[in-house]
């Protein structure tokens, strides 16, 4: 007997684990981020099964406890692909920074 395991590429939440988070992310990134999430820097905008959009960050410390400006993160599906954009980054260069980092680390664990 086959089995096929059908995965929902219009819900954000299908793309949110963290190896997607690791192939995207620059080591740095990734430490900050994790700062943001475990100091609590995370709130939710909007949540809907194919967007996301929150504010990460906006902290006092250092880089490394997470400090830094407050940004407004969005995630969203377009043509089964998950798309990110963060305030904090340059126009026309998103980069999977440690405000998105946050953010998606938030989501996970929502969804688990």
């Amino acid at each position: 007997m086959d089995f096929c395991y059908y995965y929902d590429m219009t819900n954000i939440q299908t793309f949110m684990t963290q190896e997607f988070i690791q192939k995207n992310v620059l080591p740095s990134n990734f430490t900050y981020g994790k700062a943001i999430y475990e100091r609590n820097g995370i709130e939710i905008i909007e949540q809907r099964p194919d967007f996301v959009e929150a504010w990460a960050g906006g902290l006092d410390g250092t880089v490394k406890e997470g400090a830094g400006g407050r940004r407004r993160v969005a995630f969203t599906i377009q043509n089964e692909m998950l798309h990110w954009n963060c305030t904090g980054n340059p126009r026309n260069h998103q980069i999977f920074c440690k405000h998105c980092v946050a953010v998606a680390l938030f989501l996970i664990a929502q969804y688990s």
